[in-house]
């Protein structure tokens, strides 16, 4: 398949606008599935066309790349012993990561389902071992990262697979510009901001954003994107949250998710569906219990849940938090510390309902998924 001319606008956003990529810089590219390839090539040829050095690599790991090649995954699970689940190939990957100056994202995935009969544990243990390989990335500051269009991600949203393709270049391919102004208001209140107070079903959260400066995500990290993002201060959570969006976690889906805080750490964790995998990802590590992020969804050009937190964390009107890690960052999150974890785990609440409000130092900034401001 060749790159349509939407394939080349969006390479051009993801070369010039998120990356910024330079002559001579050199640009690893991972992908998984083929279905991908189109958008991969025009990624490619945009960054030839600037002078810099692009690099296709199709496994990496589970963790960095997000996916194998259809199959891959599960044949792994299956049949690694216990020497191959703990081997990191570190003087490869070491190579690749240090390799490069940018790092661009773009997976397919055939089948959503493909680990669901894997245990977690398996899973959650390759994460360990790999996350310091994706911190690399993620604190390098110059990585993008978008989900291609599938047959299985469009029954995951429930939609066509061609009106999945429409929806994804309608909203990916926008005035990006214009998405920074909007929410640059939206993260000067925040900055200001010393207390965060979110009310809506079976949810009552405070915490402390004191100190903390937000960020705006404006295509420059994930496409599509829409959202302003700050770590809380981990040890101040306090009340409870439920959580109306399912979320695809580890090999495992997990929906209904209800949390409860105290001094910032989680004491009760429920979920209607996939509670053994919510238990499991909880007790990861320290940080696992612990959130890493608050992020505000500002994309109104997304409406509807598709099971995928990339597109459902940006819906206009909902907020999402991160259980585990936090970024290792000035605005967005926190340089001196905060939780670290193996897993950076983002939940969206639906606040478009009614009586759902967030607050900061006790004025109402977004209203029944309306922004106040």
């Amino acid at each position: 398949m060749q790159p349509t001319e939407k394939d080349f606008k969006l390479a051009k956003i993801f070369i010039h606008h998120s990356l910024q990529l330079k002559p001579k810089e050199k640009l690893l590219i991972t992908t998984s599935d083929s279905g991908a390839f189109p958008l991969v090539k025009a990624s490619f040829i945009e960054a030839l066309k600037v002078g810099a050095f692009p690099i296709i690599d199709t496994q990496i790991d589970m963790l960095i790349n997000r996916s194998f090649m259809s199959g891959f995954q599960y044949q792994f699970y299956k049949h690694a012993n216990d020497w191959q689940l703990h081997h990191v190939p570190h003087e490869l990957m070491e190579g690749k990561v240090n390799w490069a100056d940018a790092y661009l994202r773009i997976y397919s995935i055939d089948n959503t389902k493909e680990l669901t009969q894997i245990p977690s544990e398996k899973i959650l243990l390759r994460n360990k071992l790999m996350r310091p390989y994706l911190d690399k990335i993620v604190d390098s500051d110059r990585w993008l990262l978008t989900y291609y269009p599938t047959p299985a991600m469009a029954q995951e949203a429930g939609m066509s697979f061609d009106a999945l393709v429409d929806f994804y270049y309608n909203a990916c391919i926008v005035d990006y510009t214009k998405m920074e102004q909007d929410l640059k208001k939206l993260e000067t209140v925040l900055d200001k901001g010393k207390q965060v107070h979110i009310v809506g079903d079976k949810t009552d959260l405070t915490f402390s954003i004191e100190g903390r400066l937000a960020k705006a995500a404006y295509g420059e990290r994930n496409i599509p994107d829409g959202e302003v993002f700050l770590a809380p201060v981990h040890t101040t959570v306090e009340g409870h949250v439920y959580f109306e969006f399912p979320s695809q976690a580890y090999g495992t889906e997990v929906e209904g998710i209800y949390l409860e805080f105290k001094k910032g750490k989680i004491v009760k964790a429920v979920a209607e569906k996939g509670q053994k995998a919510l238990e499991k990802i909880i007790k990861t590590d320290e940080g696992s219990h612990y959130l890493g992020e608050l992020g505000v969804g500002a994309n109104y050009n997304i409406q509807n849940g598709m099971n995928n937190t990339l597109f459902d964390e940006k819906i206009g009107g909902t907020v999402h938090l991160a259980v585990g890690h936090c970024y290792r960052e000035k605005r967005g999150g926190s340089l001196e510390g905060n939780t670290k974890s193996a897993i950076h785990w983002d939940i969206v609440k639906d606040m478009r309902k009614k009586g759902s409000v967030l607050m900061i130092d006790g004025k109402a900034i977004m209203k029944e998924g309306k922004f106040l401001i």
